[in-house]
């Protein structure tokens, strides 16, 4: 399979010869128009599909993002007599800065919320656009728009014909560099799992608005070209329709697809030409074929395409059962150190959580010793995953406080603790199932990452050393948990013991100080499960401390150093396996008070066993 930047070289020869030839043969001036409109629109789909296929955020308002670079550029050229380059920057930043604000309160919400606002705000601008006279024109819009000139030389649209394809250019190449970067890699991650994502350390507010950002961006950008084209805007170009039109685009060419843009904008830009005599029936004929298309091909042209020449092309292998945990893989330590280093990894100061009239964790108070493995265990409805999610900070406590590693961290977010060094794997697999095995353990490294957004654009040396180098530790941890040889599967594949080895691994990538399991042996076999007993005993003698949540009490003995019990939100018993397997409180917890009369508390707890020898 060819690497994608093979695939991006291939892909930018086949476009360059494309236009080389289209020009030779000597398009009329109609021809020549109508290309450069839908090179334009292939800008605007590209920052779409950024926004869409990558962070999952659909938006309806991008042709007033769009309309606002176009009337930006053109308000610039009439009324002020800047030159191009000028007002196309200016159209670009005010882009940007108009993606930056609407992204403030709208990536807060998703799905229909995040749509209908995008709705509301194309609705709003386009009526800017007819009352605000004294500027946008009115209805009459911007006219007499100069030609465009740089350094001098005059754009005649043969000119011009060529600075169009530069832009796209540059719009293909943001969005090769976005989707294969560690951004990318986010922006999907949060669109499959928020709770995820904000566990591995990200920022869910901060990653959408840079793809809404970019996405503006790029809709400027073609703005201002569309503007120094027809040397005059009106708003009717801008409408509600136009911004369902792009969205379509998108679609039909293929979410998430680098080349979903290209074709899509191709198609239906092509298409209303050459249906434009049916007149009132054209909307009806486009949509008909629209329909027909999306039936066949549920993933967009080239998705369903890819999906096709995957299958065709891959062969059924037999993949050998790799052991696991690899010993001769390193587990890496956090490099993040606490100011005042202590023995106490994590302490919890009476804490607790109410919901409405239910307390779910009531007054708890827990220490947790650095480089060891503490297991919280209790009835179904104790508190144990509530008690977890308070310390990882998915939940914000009613009362009490959060000491990590000396730091008071009650209160704090979840991909705040995730950047000091805090894991967690969750009860129920929280995988991004559409990204690939290695792209899932990628993700963990997120916050390591020190090159900047530029350098990832630019493709800059340091940008290159990382991904390089985080590659090839995502390759040891899947080496570590035994599934090297699934590295390019899809995660939503792989048999549900495999997924729980994966997300161990992605929460190794984060080289935490603290990891939170839990209930990481439910659904496993046996025979994963001893496997999964040697692992933890691995990462506690790599100086990285457990909590284990966890039903399976033969293996909570087999591998805890220390004990606490929760009962309705309540701590009943604490200490060392001995200690709790011969408490009473225990017994009563699990077995009820009519059987304390048993006399045998060592069948409810069994006596430790060794592993690697450790007990």
């Amino acid at each position: 399979m060819m690497s994608p930047r093979v695939q991006l070289l291939l892909i930018l020869a086949a476009g360059a010869i494309f236009l080389v030839v289209f020009r030779e043969l000597g398009p009329s001036g109609y021809q020549l128009g109508l290309l450069m409109r839908t090179m334009i629109l292939m800008i605007v789909a590209i920052g779409l599909n950024i926004l869409i296929g990558q962070a999952g955020l659909v938006s309806l308002g991008q042709a007033a993002i769009y309309g606002l670079g176009a009337y930006v550029a053109a308000w610039l050229a009439v009324r002020h007599n800047v030159s191009f380059l000028p007002a196309i920057a200016a159209a670009i930043l005010a882009s940007a800065c108009c993606g930056a604000i609407l992204a403030y309160p709208t990536v807060r919400v998703r799905g229909a919320y995040f749509a209908v606002i995008t709705i509301a705000f194309g609705l709003v601008f386009e009526n800017i656009l007819i009352e605000w006279l004294s500027v946008t024109g009115g209805s009459q819009g911007l006219i007499g728009i100069p030609r465009g000139n740089v350094f001098g030389v005059v754009l005649t649209r043969p000119i011009y014909f060529w600075v169009v394809a530069v832009c796209l250019f540059f719009a293909f190449v943001v969005q090769y560099n976005i989707m294969h970067s560690r951004y990318g890699r986010a922006m999907r991650a949060t669109a499959q799992s928020e709770s995820a994502s904000r566990a591995l350390g990200i920022n869910l507010a901060g990653m959408r608005t840079l793809a809404f950002v970019i996405s503006a961006a790029l809709a400027g950008l073609a703005g201002g070209l569309y503007a120094f084209l027809n040397l005059y805007v009106n708003y009717e170009t801008f409408s509600f329709f136009h911004s369902v039109s792009f969205l379509l685009m998108v679609v039909l060419g293929g979410l998430g697809t680098l080349l979903g843009p290209l074709l899509g904008a191709s198609i239906l830009t092509y298409i209303a030409e050459a249906l434009q005599n049916l007149r009132e029936w054209q909307i009806f004929a486009f949509s008909v074929l629209l329909a027909a298309v999306m039936f066949v091909m549920p993933r967009g042209i080239v998705g369903s395409l890819s999906d096709l020449y995957h299958h065709a092309t891959s062969r059924a292998r037999r993949r050998e059962a790799e052991p696991w945990p690899n010993h001769q893989i390193s587990v890496e330590p956090a490099a993040l150190m606490a100011e005042h280093q202590t023995d106490a990894a994590l302490v919890t100061e009476g804490l607790t959580v109410r919901f409405g009239g239910l307390t779910a964790v009531d007054n708890v108070r827990l220490s947790v010793y650095a480089g060891t493995v503490h297991a919280l265990i209790g009835p179904n409805g104790a508190g144990k995953s509530s008690l977890l999610n308070l310390i990882s900070g998915f939940y914000q406590p009613t009362s009490g406080d959060v000491l990590f590693f000396g730091e008071r961290v009650g209160g704090r977010q979840s991909h705040e603790l995730a950047r000091r060094g805090m894991a967690r794997t969750f009860q129920n697999t929280e995988l991004f199932g559409q990204m690939t095995v290695l792209d899932n353990v990628l993700v963990g490294f997120h916050t390591h990452y020190a090159s900047t957004l530029t350098e990832t654009l630019l493709r800059l040396p340091r940008f290159r050393r990382e991904e390089f180098a985080f590659r090839e530790r995502a390759q040891q941890l899947l080496c570590l948990v035994g599934l090297s040889d699934y590295a390019d599967d899809e995660a939503r594949h792989l048999p549900f013991g495999h997924q729980r080895r994966l997300e161990i691994a992605r929460a190794l990538a984060l080289r935490p100080r603290l990891l939170l399991l839990d209930e990481p042996a439910a659904g496993l076999t046996h025979g994963e499960i001893e496997d999964l007993k040697r692992l933890i005993r691995l990462l506690a003698d790599n100086e990285v401390t457990v909590i284990l949540v966890e039903h399976h009490v033969e293996m909570v003995m087999a591998v805890s150093d220390h004990i606490t019990v929760l009962d309705y939100g309540k701590v009943i018993a604490a200490g060392t396996v001995a200690d709790v397997r011969d408490n009473p409180k225990v017994i009563e917890a699990y077995f009820g008070r009519g059987n304390l009369s048993l006399k045998r508390p060592d069948r409810l707890l069994p006596e430790p066993v060794e592993i690697g020898g450790a007990k």
